[in-house]
């Protein structure tokens, strides 16, 4: 596989616009506990995004689960911890119908999505057949997570698939049980203080059978305040969140003031990790996409490497790669697995997802450039892209990289409507895109070596790519 030498990297600076780290003030260094929280509390977004448009559910169960956590004398790392798994307590829930269904009170069978999102975060740890001392530092991380998670909807009576009851299923899942049932019951056509009576009466009723007793008994002495209610109001509930962040993080998920800040190796292979989790999470929504964003991923930091780049840049551009398509949890799955061509107003629909892309990921620190590049890969060099028609000038290499990789990896994979397409065919519609301005055709003749000489590596991702 060919590789630029240091005087072509040095070119490519020169005649591209590559976006340098260096050319602003580092404000500071990003931790681990920092960047975890500012992680999930953004792209839980992700996971509230259906027919109604963007929810609040997750951030809602989030904030009630941390006063029951306060309340049972939890500590400020447990109360955290707690609130951080109740972030993204649904991530196993693959569509929006399953979604809308989990906002009924009374779920008919809620295992399902729990034990998926289980499995998603379980496969970031490295599996179920691994110690805990084998596992890496960011793969012990994410642990705690799983497992609550895989309990969240256990009924305190037993009668679950996974057997527990009682004291047996975790604290941190019983809490996130009763405070989500809570919040479904939460009508904001109304005062929401005016609703505590019947919601807690609702939950009182499933006491000892569905949910802990004695959570139950702590969220009726929490929701005698009434400030516990106001918390949840819409306008008020990110300042509600961010004050059970980690210690010593100030402003909840904003980023720091002054410049760029920047990722420790430890915190960078924490957030690989957790771009993985939310690349299967967007790739499962559609059987055609079942690797797709993986491919994205690693294509990106494989034909980075081949252009010289340095390699904090190319993993950032893996982590972009692997996000690229986040924005994609805010299209309806009739659109995204649609076998005939998309009506005006889908198209509409699908185009917003770039946009949902940068907005969900530009308020986390660190991600001043990932969410640029995440964000422009249906952006063309001649300013006919979208969604912000930027012009050649406005595009950083890193962009156009992965632009290159998101179009082989869709063209070779199978879709809807065709079958995935065979090398020399992808490399026919590339060279047609560049020389039509939607590609750098610089980055498509280095892809040509970097990408095809990697087939057979992501294949391997399990995508569904054509042979040759």
């Amino acid at each position: 596989m060919a590789r630029h030498s240091r005087k072509d990297e040095v070119s490519w600076r020169k005649q591209q616009n590559v976006e340098s780290r260096m050319s602003e003030p580092v404000s500071s260094e990003i931790s681990v506990e920092k960047l975890l929280w500012s992680f999930l509390t953004s792209v839980s977004r992700a996971l509230d995004l259906s027919y109604s448009g963007i929810m609040s559910h997750h951030m809602r169960v989030a904030v009630v689960t941390a006063k029951i956590g306060e309340a049972l004398g939890f500590s400020k790392e447990e109360t955290t911890q707690a609130c951080q798994a109740a972030l993204i307590h649904d991530l196993g829930a693959k569509t929006w119908g399953e979604r809308a269904k989990l906002h009924q009170f009374e779920v008919a069978s809620p295992f399902e999505h729990a034990i998926d999102g289980y499995r998603i975060l379980m496969s970031a740890c490295g599996g179920e057949d691994i110690s805990d001392e084998d596992r890496t530092e960011s793969q012990k991380l994410l642990l705690p997570y799983a497992r609550i998670i895989l309990h969240h909807h256990d009924r305190w009576g037993g009668g679950n698939l996974t057997s527990a009851q009682g004291e047996s299923i975790p604290i941190q899942s019983r809490m996130i049980h009763a405070a989500d049932r809570l919040v479904v019951l939460l009508d904001d056509s109304r005062p929401l203080n005016a609703q505590s009576e019947e919601i807690l009466a609702a939950l009182a009723r499933y006491a000892g059978s569905v949910f802990d007793p004695s959570i139950v008994d702590t969220i009726k002495k929490l929701a005698k305040r009434e400030s516990f209610w106001f918390d949840l109001e819409e306008r008020f509930l990110a300042h509600s969140l961010a004050a059970f962040a980690p210690e010593g993080f100030a402003g909840g998920s904003a980023a720091t003031g002054g410049g760029p800040s920047v990722f420790s190796l430890s915190s960078l292979d924490t957030l690989e990790n957790l771009a993985r989790v939310f690349a299967e999470v967007v790739d499962r929504r559609s059987p055609y996409t079942s690797a797709h964003s993986i491919v994205v991923g690693e294509c990106s930091l494989m034909l980075a490497r081949c252009m010289g780049l340095d390699e904090l840049t190319c993993r950032e551009l893996r982590i972009a790669g692997l996000l690229h398509d986040l924005g994609k949890m805010g299209v309806p799955e009739g659109i995204l697995n649609k076998r005939g061509a998309l009506t005006d107003e889908e198209t509409c629909l699908m185009r917003r997802h770039a946009y949902l892309t940068y907005q969900l990921l530009r308020s986390i620190p660190g991600f001043e450039r990932i969410s640029r590049w995440a964000s422009y890969h249906h952006e063309r060099l001649d300013g006919e892209g979208y969604p912000f028609r930027l012009q050649a000038k406005d595009l950083p290499l890193e962009a156009r990289i992965i632009a290159v990789c998101d179009v082989y990896a869709a063209l070779s994979e199978d879709r809807p409507y065709r079958r995935g397409l065979p090398r020399d065919e992808v490399q026919r519609i590339l060279n047609k895109m560049a020389r039509e301005g939607a590609l750098d055709p610089d980055v498509v003749n280095v892809a040509k070596e970097a990408l095809w000489g990697a087939f057979d590596l992501v294949a391997a991702t399990g995508s569904q790519i054509a042979g040759t």
